[in-house]
């Protein structure tokens, strides 16, 4: 059912290899420098009411039914393959699978539509909740589960920048979701606890109830920040008046935001679950983080 080694690698442009050539590259990419392997090996994810999303899915040895899998969100880049890669070494000493989910720039074109999750659009208006681009993590949980017999009933729920957004949205508005534990790492701008704010900012304009609030509060969620994360966003929306109201940086939105959700939790009776994470020396880069987001999420 597992085997040895198994990496999935692909992007919206596959092409076909010839057999040899692929056994050697896997060689060489298992026996010495499995982060460098390239593609076009994986599956694109259509299986839900929106477009099509490109998924890479690394299983390593020793893998079984039960195995712990990681869900990967990467940032505004899109650069699936490299933030699948910073994860590969991890997953191989500790054992868990990873999974990286690939959101084209060409269907999912802006903040709106990838950071905040595809809630609502440019004007602010609510899409319908079944094109949220926030609805297909747990389907593409569920589909590699359903491919290669694992029975893991909860993943760990990683992203940065754009995708540390996206995690910490997705937490609030998908309260139900199996996400065990998740790490929003230096998001690019954030959603406070404003019922005033409208969404993506803060929590005008959702449909969410107070009991959904309380349960974001609670969750065993990790904001990871880089200490000298302090550079301008240079987005429409991160770069937006309304994103600079919250700091002019990635490192004090994020220190904004969890001070405000522990006053918000308190005032409410909420247990608050939440941790803050600044890491020294480190800046707006995912590689440097995951090293210490993979503590709180497996160790």
């Amino acid at each position: 059912m597992f085997p040895l080694a198994i990496q999935y690698l692909t992007g919206l442009k596959m092409t076909q290899i010839r057999l040899a050539l692929w056994f050697s590259s896997f060689f060489y990419c298992f026996c010495f420098a499995v982060e460098q392997v390239s593609p076009p090996w994986g599956f694109v994810f259509k299986d839900w009411a929106g477009d099509p999303i490109d998924v890479i899915v690394y299983i390593p040895a020793g893998a079984n039914k039960n195995t712990e899998i990681l869900m990967v969100v990467p940032g505004a880049s899109r650069d699936t393959q490299r933030f699948h890669a910073s994860w590969l070494s991890f997953a191989k000493e500790d054992t868990f699978v990873v999974v990286t989910i690939g959101a084209s720039k060409k269907y999912f074109p802006d903040e709106y539509s990838y950071n905040a999750g595809n809630v609502v659009d440019n004007q602010g208006n609510l899409n319908k909740k079944e094109l949220w681009l926030f609805n297909v993590v747990e389907k593409i949980f569920n589909k590699v589960k359903n491919m290669h017999g694992f029975e893991t009933k909860k993943f760990q729920l990683f992203g940065h920048s754009a995708g540390g957004g996206f995690v910490l949205r997705y937490m609030l508005l998908m309260p139900n979701a199996p996400a065990e534990r998740a790490v929003a790492a230096n998001p690019a701008f954030v959603t406070l606890p404003n019922q005033k704010e409208p969404y993506p900012f803060g929590l005008a304009g959702l449909p969410i109830e107070r009991k959904a609030i309380n349960s974001w509060l609670g969750k065993d969620l990790a904001i990871f920040l880089g200490e000298k994360d302090v550079g301008p966003r240079t987005l429409p929306l991160s770069n937006g008046p309304r994103a600079r109201a919250q700091g002019p940086n990635c490192l004090s939105r994020g220190k904004k935001l969890y001070g405000e959700a522990q006053a918000e939790a308190e005032k409410r009776g909420v247990i608050f679950g939440w941790y803050l994470c600044i890491v020294p020396g480190v800046g707006h880069d995912n590689r440097l983080i995951a090293p210490h987001a993979r503590e709180f999420l497996f160790n």
